[in-house]
């Protein structure tokens, strides 16, 4: 009897592990609710690129599902709060020289957004003020995909990844919000503070030098020695270890078998695609080409295309 009794104590004990296992497993293949959209810096043609109001339209849409850029921002005070917005210097947005923190320690004093000379400027938003309202959709039971750009390239960039790792984690984002970037140190230290979140790397040539790299590989991974041969395909590169990996949309169209080596090779969870033509819809080939990753991110154009095809709008 007594033996009788530990074998059923253990099985017991297995089967309540088992049921564990199943549920986190059923929790990490329903994260991400994929294939997905996502509107780029917002609806950019309702308000500024990045704005708290061309944000607040996306998510308050038919498809919920955003792109930002973001960059640090640490007050008079000391505290990070961060800032939407998709340059790191202050030239595009507000014609000012400079970086936003190195001319202003307190957010009031920063001009308004005015990227789009045809749209009224709008307030920068702050990173807190966009995790609120992530915050408040949820509670709507409104679930938002987020794809965040880090773009920092001031001296506190590696404070700056982990506060936002650290933000992600606190608030309970991990399986919603997802961080890329062009430079390594904008994700690594993300990475370190919140290594159930999300990292990724983009292929994308929108500088000349990056035309001799292989879109077989990612901006993170170029090292410092191959910087000086990117003439040369950038010899010396590395393969950084990335959890997704972002194409720009030409640049996909021309290699569709991307997603398969970034897959398979690279061992990346997921692929998706960014828009770098704002202009002009894609064309029918080009969205069955797209149904071969799991996210895209769209700019207006293409959304309003997505949006008629998934019979939303």
């Amino acid at each position: 009897m007594k033996i009788f009794r530990s074998l059923m104590i253990k099985s017991g004990v297995f089967l309540v592990m088992v049921s564990i296992l199943i549920l986190c497993l059923g929790k990490a293949s329903a994260a991400f609710n994929f294939p997905a959209a996502g509107w780029h810096r917002g609806d950019a043609s309702f308000a500024q690129e990045n704005s708290k109001a061309a944000l607040s339209r996306a998510l308050d849409s038919t498809n919920p599902n955003i792109e930002l850029d973001i960059i640090d921002f640490v007050d008079a005070n000391g505290n990070r709060i961060g800032l939407a917005s998709h340059d790191y210097l202050m030239k595009r947005a507000t014609g000012l020289p400079g970086a936003f923190n190195e001319k202003f320690n307190h957010y009031s004093r920063i001009p308004p957004n005015a990227a789009n000379p045809q749209l009224p400027a709008q307030p920068f938003m702050t990173v807190v003020e966009l995790f609120e309202l992530i915050k408040e959709k949820k509670a709507k039971g409104i679930v938002p995909i987020v794809s965040l750009d880090m773009k920092e390239e001031g001296r506190n960039v590696e404070a700056f990844s982990r506060w936002v790792g650290e933000m992600i984690k606190a608030y309970g984002f991990q399986d919603h919000v997802f961080a890329s970037s062009f430079f390594a140190n904008n994700i690594d230290p993300l990475k370190a503070a919140c290594p159930e979140c999300l990292v990724g790397g983009l292929v994308f040539n929108d500088h000349w030098g990056l035309r001799f790299l292989s879109p077989k590989y990612s901006s993170v991974d170029i090292t410092p020695i191959s910087k000086a041969t990117f003439f040369l395909g950038f010899l010396g590169k590395k393969e950084h270890p990335l959890d997704f990996i972002l194409i720009q949309d030409d640049i996909f169209f021309k290699h569709p078998d991307l997603v398969e080596h970034w897959k398979n090779s690279r061992k990346v969870k997921f692929v998706g695609v960014f828009v770098y033509n704002k202009d002009r819809g894609y064309t029918d080939e080009e969205w069955s080409l797209l149904e071969k990753v799991e996210w895209i991110e769209l700019d207006p154009p293409q959304m309003h295309q997505y949006l008629r095809k998934k019979g939303q709008k």
